[in-house]
């Protein structure tokens, strides 16, 4: 078998693409990796404020991911975690607080005394953690297909539905009405109750400046926007990690506040996510901290035609509920392509989209979410070199 840089080409330099180079170069297989845009990453990208990262999107990352585990070096992010629970700001101005009192017995209480969740809520809720934390990963992808919404709507209460799952499970889907396959939402709710939610302390572009520093073999060709066709002519075997023009997506903005000054609850959601059920502009809300500044980070679900209106309506809620006055527009972003619709849920992508030459690779083919890019381009590099034999 040849190892030279022409035999396989991976089209795209997000996650996937560079996953696959990754384990190609482990093989002795040294592929050529072409980028359109100037920097290696896709849609993990962080900018900086005062040495705070400000990610595109609001991003965690989730240390039971296996394939975050065995790809990256977590002490060497120096991981900020969350606390397993969240601030409910609800629309009656009362704020409430609920959590894992397993895993933080802080929680214990204010979970106890909480309105959002009936008794009854809590009991299923605890008795569903045990469950699905203790499940393979296959056979939550091998149960029969639901949405998230029919599924929670068989265990729980409406107003627990509205006041926690919407928001929080909505803020990773990017889809307000839980329309998501219930693979997906258990897969995730494994996830959490098996580790934690962390950011590094560089941003989500530091998982990138991570990975990418490892290629010590590929040439990677930045700012090189070809197509298939023409790669084919190169290359015996392409790796495709970009969907297609059809493809669907979920959308979201993102704006940076500065915190001009503290709050009663800008120093807890540093560590806690804030949530705002039943809202018209803002899902979620934390803080980041660097040094003397402080900065809100408040997620929108979708993208608007009116930002400026958007701003002002994220301002006005987030004052109203919580108290928290948002200073300066440090940044914002609109992100219409941040999560790909997926219409089957799947834990290994369908053979039958590869064809002799191209090789598909990327979340949209699994479920949106790190982990499936991580695992996509590990299975598509092992597809190509199987090939090269």
């Amino acid at each position: 078998m040849s190892t030279s840089s022409s035999d396989i080409a991976i089209l795209g330099g997000g996650i996937s693409g560079i996953i696959a180079a990754l384990e190609l170069e482990a093989k002795g297989v040294f592929p050529t990796l072409y980028e359109s845009t100037d920097r290696l990453g896709g849609r993990v990208k962080s900018d900086f404020f005062d040495d705070i990262p400000l990610d595109h999107g609001f991003q965690v990352l989730l240390t039971a991911y296996p394939e975050v585990v065995k790809y990256l070096d977590l002490s060497a992010l120096e991981l900020h975690y969350f606390r397993p629970g969240a601030y409910i700001f609800g629309k009656d101005g009362k704020v409430e607080l609920i959590g894992d009192a397993f895993r933080d017995p802080s929680f214990l209480w204010p979970t106890i005394k909480a309105n959002s969740a009936s008794l009854l809520d809590k009991i299923k809720l605890l008795v569903e953690q045990r469950r699905i934390s203790g499940l393979p990963v296959e056979e939550i992808f091998n149960q029969r297909d639901q949405s998230t919404l029919e599924s929670l709507y068989s265990k729980y209460s409406e107003r627990f539905i509205n006041q926690f799952f919407k928001p929080f499970y909505g803020g990773i889907f990017l889809e307000k009405e839980l329309q998501t396959s219930v693979k997906q939402f258990e897969f995730v709710f494994h996830m959490f109750a098996n580790g934690y939610a962390a950011f590094p302390k560089g941003g989500m572009q530091s998982v990138i400046d991570q990975l990418s520093a490892k290629l010590t073999k590929t040439k990677v060709l930045l700012n090189h926007k070809v197509t298939i066709e023409e790669v084919k002519d190169r290359h015996d075997k392409v790796i495709q990690t970009f969907a297609e023009k059809d493809q669907k997506w979920h959308g979201t903005e993102v704006f940076y506040f500065e915190l001009p000054k503290a709050s009663k609850y800008s120093e807890k959601l540093k560590n806690v996510i804030g949530l705002f059920p039943e809202s018209n502009s803002v899902n979620s809300m934390h803080v980041l901290q660097g040094g003397n500044t402080a900065i809100l980070s408040a997620t929108v679900i979708g993208v608007s035609e009116d930002s400026d209106r958007l701003e002002e309506l994220i301002r006005e809620e987030i004052k109203t509920r919580s108290g928290i006055e948002a200073g300066k527009l440090v940044k914002h972003y609109k992100i219409e392509k941040a999560l790909p619709v997926i219409s089957e849920i799947r834990l290994k992508p369908d053979s039958s989209k590869n064809n002799q030459s191209v090789i598909r690779s990327g979340d949209y083919l699994l479920y949106p979410s790190l982990n499936a890019a991580m695992s996509s381009g590990r299975i598509a590099a092992e597809k190509a070199f199987q090939n090269e034999l």
